[in-house]
């Protein structure tokens, strides 16, 4: 009897983990490959920048959302596109990095 109740409870609460999803996608083409940006629902991304000489790179880590702005932490370092970024017209252009890097909305989903 104890053995079938943990087993109910141990079903209820993995049947109650949210699925990932993504809630934002942007890219761009860069002169040898391409630069992706994932945003999930878990407050989870990924900035990847693909092909190169170097292969990939990707940088994670979790944003979160302050009226119009963006703010990533990444778990590492930080790519030259900054930490910091705004959705404008189709666009997440990032506004404190090394140099202007704006991706390409192709998906929104982010609740405010």
């Amino acid at each position: 009897m104890k053995f079938n109740f943990i087993c109910l409870i141990f079903i209820l609460i993995t049947s109650c983990k949210e699925e990932k999803k993504a809630v934002l996608l942007a890219d761009r083409e860069a002169p040898i490959g391409w630069i992706y940006l994932e945003m999930f629902n878990d407050k989870t991304f990924n900035f990847i920048s693909k092909g190169g000489l170097r292969g990939d790179d990707v940088y994670s880590g979790n944003f979160n959302l302050k009226n119009d702005t963006m703010y990533f932490k990444y778990k590492d370092s930080i790519p030259q596109a900054g930490s910091k970024a705004v959705i404008k017209d189709g666009f997440v252009s990032y506004l404190n990095g090394k140099y202007p890097e704006s991706v390409e909305i192709k998906l929104n989903n982010i609740k405010k």
